[in-house]
């Protein structure tokens, strides 16, 4: 989505723009959002050089970030989002819309450290630097057109319960960093096969960005039943990977990291509920 000119834009103040954070405004500027509309604030220097590159008002305090924003996201590690919080409790946001794009830390959690009702939890991805994050919001009871809107310039938006949104953190934010490593597989075997670096990189990702957009229209089996020919290469490749247990052992190792992930999780809410 690009930002129309004439289109109203909200004041976004974000906190933090480390790794998630710094894809979050890169996709945001590189949809055309204003960038004199869009203030930053981290403790780290260099983050913040860094951010002051891309023409974003770079802030000295939360008060000073929160006094020109309208809307606020947190982006900081989850063990630093209650500081966060509870930094602007102190300031008071009355009025202002507050999302974190954190994990564990539950809307319950955030509401009562900030004291506002009007909180949201986002999870992008990495992919919002160039514009094609698949972003979950929550709560879906509680649907904000301006927050929808932000988030739409970085790439798709669903809006879920919290217990999917949850789940996601596994499935959808850290997802990319597997694919990364499949898509890696692919050039390793590429170059095996003597074919020059940059050429494997460029036809691994056309391969992975294309067949993504035919996910969104077609069901995989069929997508690998077109390519499939009876007695052919396709076959014959599909096969060595059954041979080798590819697909039940990634499933095995997504089910394992996604129970641990639950395991901690609920670790996290019942420290919340201590705090109650």
């Amino acid at each position: 989505m690009n930002c129309d000119e004439n289109m109203d834009t909200a004041n976004i103040g974000i906190i933090g723009v480390g790794k998630l954070g710094f894809s979050l405004v890169q996709g945001l500027v590189k949809s055309g959002y204003p960038v004199s509309s869009i203030h930053v604030f981290d403790k780290s220097k260099s983050m913040l050089d860094r951010a002051a590159e891309l023409g974003l008002k770079v802030c000295g305090s939360l008060e000073e970030l929160v006094s020109f924003s309208n809307i606020i996201i947190i982006s900081v590690r989850p063990n630093d989002v209650e500081g966060v919080a509870r930094e602007l409790a102190k300031i008071r946001v009355e009025g202002k819309k507050v999302i974190s794009t954190a994990a564990f830390v539950s809307l319950r959690a955030l509401e009562e450290l900030i004291g506002t009702p009007s909180v949201y939890r986002a999870m992008p991805n990495i992919a919002a630097e160039v514009n094609s994050s698949f972003t979950a919001l929550s709560p879906p009871n509680r649907k904000d057109i301006s927050i929808e809107k932000i988030f739409s310039y970085i790439g798709v938006v669903e809006w879920v319960d919290e217990q999917v949104l949850d789940a996601l953190t596994i499935t959808s934010s850290s997802t990319p960093a597997v694919v990364a490593e499949l898509m890696d597989a692919f050039v390793l075997a590429s170059l095996r096969a003597g074919v020059p670096l940059d050429v494997a990189r460029r036809s691994v990702a056309m391969v992975f960005q294309g067949i993504g957009k035919l996910a969104e229209q077609k069901e995989l089996w069929s997508i690998r039943n077109t390519v499939a020919t009876p007695g052919g290469t396709t076959v014959r490749l599909l096969q060595k990977l059954y041979e080798h247990g590819v697909k039940e052992k990634l499933l095995s190792a997504l089910v394992e990291a996604y129970e641990e992930y639950s395991k901690k999780l609920g670790e996290y809410r019942e420290k919340e509920a201590k705090k109650e």
